[in-house]
């Protein structure tokens, strides 16, 4: 009897823990998007007013910005001072690659910040400071959309996740 109790709460524990832990990823995303976009508004910042060059910038916001998200601009801040010789655009995207799987973001997201970086570092200030605003513009309308897919499906997978958990239960029974 008290293994059969304890395999039921293990069941619907375990059933309950997957819904949370799937729950969280519709809570992170949105998070990260934000993340994403305040460090693009300090990046433009460090561009329009500080006149810092951009592997001092890229270091100073990766250092500032929430995690995951400042590893992408310590990575690229990095790349760019070795002595390879990477363009912004590709030190950009090859840190977008390497720390791409520390976040939770969705390949449209990756779109997006690819297409940044494409454009990062080879115009005049006017024109970063356009490219930043587009992306940021972009990002925040993804943000809006994982905000409208949290509130869908946050709560389901989580009492989903339990309620999953308590049928499985009901089936072996």
């Amino acid at each position: 009897m008290f293994f059969k109790l304890l395999g039921i709460f293990l069941v619907i524990g375990a059933a309950g823990l997957a819904g949370v832990h799937i729950a969280s990823y519709y809570s992170l995303r949105p998070r990260q998007l934000q993340a994403l976009q305040v460090a693009l508004q300090m990046l433009d910042t460090e561009i329009m007013y500080g006149a810092t060059p951009l592997p001092a910038a890229l270091k100073k916001i990766g250092q500032a910005a929430e995690p995951p998200v400042n590893t992408i601009f310590l990575t690229a801040g990095g790349l760019l001072g070795t002595p390879q010789g990477y363009t912004a655009a590709e030190a950009w995207r090859k840190s977008l690659l390497q720390e791409w799987k520390k976040t939770v973001l969705r390949k449209e997201d990756f779109a997006i910040l690819r297409g940044f970086g494409e454009g990062l570092g080879i115009s005049d200030r006017e024109e970063q400071h356009k490219n930043i605003t587009l992306a940021s513009l972009h990002l925040r309308q993804e943000e809006e959309k994982a905000r409208r897919e949290q509130e869908k499906n946050e709560r389901l997978w989580r009492y989903g996740g339990f309620l999953l958990g308590m049928s499985i239960v009901l089936l072996f029974l």
